[in-house]
């Protein structure tokens, strides 16, 4: 991916948050997207969506989509991300230089990368991750469900992640999910159930769901893994119970975990999104994650599953 700013603001954040690939084995999207702004000299503010015209983003989707292109309109911003596939070529354009809805600072540019991944192949998948010597799991369900606090309470006691919201998704011969942000979030309360103990901590600003935003390699040495080879879904469900548990679940609710966030939440190929869910819901044995409240318990339930069904899976 090559990107032309012209704000150095948002070329900072993308440097801090989006995960460099250096494996040769990584799969491989080649996109170019120039990111402006109404800040720059030339350039005019984005043109505000016309409501009076009952012009609907469903048909605005259907009508890029018949020629090969995906777009996006925030309303909140408001910005513009436009993309056509065949060149492989993303304008973004943003009311001020940092003038992104507040939910994608710690994902900037997720729609082009979901676009550029999906014309590949792969998907940009809703999902955080915990493995255990390179074989893991995807941890599914809707915000709010546990699966940053379980993906943290699993990193502090030694299992390893490539992600806890976002993460690359490739379903081939094998399973494998790969990191593209290096962010993970959890709030105060959180951190303190996990006991994280930063200095820095308590002085972070919150993000707006009132969360810390961490960098993951430097808080967690080694945690942050180049590849997870997948061979579960995990649904948490906050439970309190007094020992964790997992309990086999149905393809049905499998999907019926994965596919909101996986596909409402990353606009353009929905259809492709859907078929994606099956697949892996298919391919994938999934299971009702009952959690305790001891973090390291739940971590603890979650190595000696990842360790039975990972030499199973083997």
């Amino acid at each position: 991916m090559t990107v032309w700013f012209t704000s150095e603001a948002l070329a900072d954040l993308c440097t801090r948050t989006l995960v460099q690939r250096t494996g040769n084995g990584s799969p491989a999207a080649r996109l170019a997207i120039h990111a402006m702004d109404a800040g720059a000299d030339g350039w005019d503010p984005p043109a505000a969506w016309d409501v009076e015209a009952g012009f609907s983003s469903r048909e605005f989707e259907q009508i890029l989509a018949a020629a090969d292109q995906r777009g996006f309109y925030h309303h909140d911003g408001p910005s513009w991300q436009l993309y056509d596939r065949a060149a492989g070529l993303g304008v973004q354009t943003l009311p001020s230089p940092l003038g992104l809805p507040p939910w994608e600072l710690a994902s900037p540019l997720r729609l082009f990368l979901h676009w550029a991944y999906a014309a590949s192949n792969l998907r940009l998948t809703h999902a955080a991750t915990l493995g255990l010597d390179g074989r893991g799991a995807l941890i599914v369900g809707a915000s709010g469900s546990g699966k940053s606090a379980t993906t943290l309470a699993g990193l502090v006691n030694g299992l390893e992640s490539v992600g806890d919201d976002y993460v690359l998704v490739e379903s081939g011969s094998r399973v494998v999910a790969h990191p593209v942000f290096a962010v993970l979030k959890q709030d105060r309360e959180g951190l303190r159930r996990a006991r994280v103990t930063m200095a820095d901590v308590e002085r972070t600003r919150l993000n707006w769901q009132g969360k810390i935003e961490l960098d993951a390699a430097a808080c967690f040495p080694g945690g942050l893994a180049e590849q997870l080879e997948i061979f579960a879904l995990l649904i948490p469900e906050i439970a309190r119970a007094r020992r964790t548990s997992l309990q086999p679940v149905t393809i049905h609710e499998a999907a019926l975990a994965l596919a909101p966030s996986a596909v409402f939440q990353l606009p353009g190929d929905s259809a492709e999104g859907f078929r994606f869910v099956a697949d892996l819901v298919r391919r994938l044995p999934a299971f009702r994650l009952r959690l305790s409240e001891d973090p390291v318990e739940i971590a603890g339930a979650i190595a000696s599953f990842l360790a039975a069904e990972g030499a199973h899976a083997g």
